[in-house]
């Protein structure tokens, strides 16, 4: 990428410790966004996904930390900055859209005053202008009556229509850096395609730099500049998107494409992809963790010190055997 990058995380490792072992849930996560980039992360439940998004925040679970690497954003040393600081540089500079908009939102305060709680803390404005930047927040999102929805609680309001207030109070400072968790989780076609078109124009217009982290590889494909592919914790493959779907090169990378449905073949034709991820505790993890699953696997495989190498512009591949 030639573009100077926003965000530039590199070799980040983040464990867990549990009661039955510690987790090592990512290890030498690299990643560069640039201003203006829309960077998509796919990968099934468990790739670390959600982990990079909250690690990035500084929002991990107390039982979380990060044992190695850096995350800097605009220059700032996210992994060494100060909580208070950490409270400025969120909602202002970096916001993030949850998976889950429900648990996001407080249930017991109106979605507006929401909006409003972090518009006062990093928007220039007078407690007069409020109200009605919120409404405005509201209205970019298509909320219906936008103005009578500034006053609903949480709970009077639809999955779909809590996920589109979760992206309103996201949005709300015109972010640098926008972390866009499955944002379009429980809306309509129709909705999530106005969602997507405006995070687009964001992009765009106002330069804001994008994650997206989803499952919907058709999505990806639409909106995204370039695609991460994640698995169990590594990246394994990082392309240019029409590149990445017309020549992936990691054996995963082409299964997780297979295995998702276009629209234009039976359902006959979409192959599952086998077995299931590794289990993050064990001690003799191989080096490649898609190993135990790969129907092109040998014992070259299994040599130490696998990295993401290039075989092409901009596309870069973990695998000693890539197609």
């Amino acid at each position: 990428m030639n573009k100077p990058a926003l965000l530039h995380m590199d070799r980040l490792s983040v464990e867990f410790r549990t009661r039955t072992g510690v987790v090592k849930a990512l290890e030498d996560v690299s990643l560069r966004v640039a201003r203006g980039e829309i960077v998509g992360v796919v990968g099934e439940s468990g790739s670390g996904k959600s982990v990079m998004a909250h690690a990035i925040m500084g929002i991990l679970d107390r039982a979380g930390r990060v044992t190695a690497g850096s995350i800097v954003l605009g220059g700032m040393d996210l992994l060494g900055a100060s909580e208070a600081d950490l409270r400025d540089v969120r909602g202002r500079e970096v916001s993030m859209i949850f998976q889950s908009p429900r648990t996001a939102l407080n249930p017991i305060r109106q979605v507006g005053r929401q909006i409003e709680d972090v518009l006062r803390r990093h928007a220039a404005i007078t407690r007069r202008q409020l109200p009605r930047r919120a409404v405005e927040a509201l209205s970019r999102v298509r909320i219906p009556d936008p103005a009578k929805r500034y006053h609903s609680y949480p709970f009077e309001l639809s999955g779909g229509l809590c996920q589109r207030v979760g992206i309103a109070t996201a949005l709300a400072c015109e972010p640098s850096l926008l972390i866009a968790d499955e944002p379009t989780t429980g809306l309509d076609v129709t909705t999530q395609a106005t969602i997507m078109d405006l995070l687009r124009e964001l992009a765009v217009g106002r330069r804001m730099a994008t994650l997206l982290i989803t499952h919907d590889l058709h999505l990806a494909a639409e909106v995204c500049d370039r695609i991460i592919v994640m698995h169990a914790g590594h990246v394994i493959e990082s392309a240019p998107t029409a590149k990445l779907f017309r020549e992936p090169s990691h054996p995963y990378t082409a299964k997780l494409i297979a295995a998702t449905p276009s629209g234009q073949e039976s359902i006959d034709a979409i192959a599952a992809i086998p077995g299931s991820l590794p289990d993050l505790r064990a001690t003799n993890l191989p080096p490649c963790r898609f190993a135990y699953r790969c129907d092109r696997h040998t014992r070259t495989c299994d040599r130490p010190s696998l990295t993401l190498t290039a075989v092409g512009e901009g596309h870069e591949v973990a695998c000693r055997r890539p197609l």
